[in-house]
């Protein structure tokens, strides 16, 4: 299939996408689809964290996220493990809002990228 020499990315690790899901473009395109409508808002509240720190929605999405992540070869895996153990713990703001500002701007550049390959699958035929 044509589509598979099409999903290439420098900013994301695509193997395990690659590996469980490429043999069907149309559940590739519903899997990006919904990993951007769950994350994009997770992220979205972490990023109000920076301001005022919600350890339980911190806690929260976090887990969420671990999941997704590993999925979806986002690089910043160990650090949302490492976020939601501190938000477990209500450890201080500062290590907090060190984890986010590491974590945020990659998750940014993911959906970023995702968004990308999803628009690239959607162009091509089926």
């Amino acid at each position: 299939m044509e589509f598979k020499t099409k999903i290439k990315s420098d900013i994301v690790d695509l193997s395990s996408v690659t590996k469980f899901f490429l043999k069907d473009k149309g559940f590739l395109i519903k899997l990006i689809s919904v990993y951007l409508k769950d994350t994009v808002p997770r992220i979205e509240i972490l990023e109000k964290s920076l301001t005022k720190i919600d350890y339980p929605a911190i806690k929260d999405i976090s887990h969420f996220l671990k999941s997704s992540f590993a999925l979806m070869g986002i690089r910043c895996l160990n650090e949302i493990i490492e976020l939601e153990n501190l938000a477990k713990i209500e450890a201080s703001e500062s290590s907090i809002k060190e984890k986010l500002n590491y974590i945020i701007p990659i998750s940014k550049e993911s959906t970023v990228e995702y968004e990308r390959i999803l628009g690239d699958l959607k162009k091509l035929e089926p």
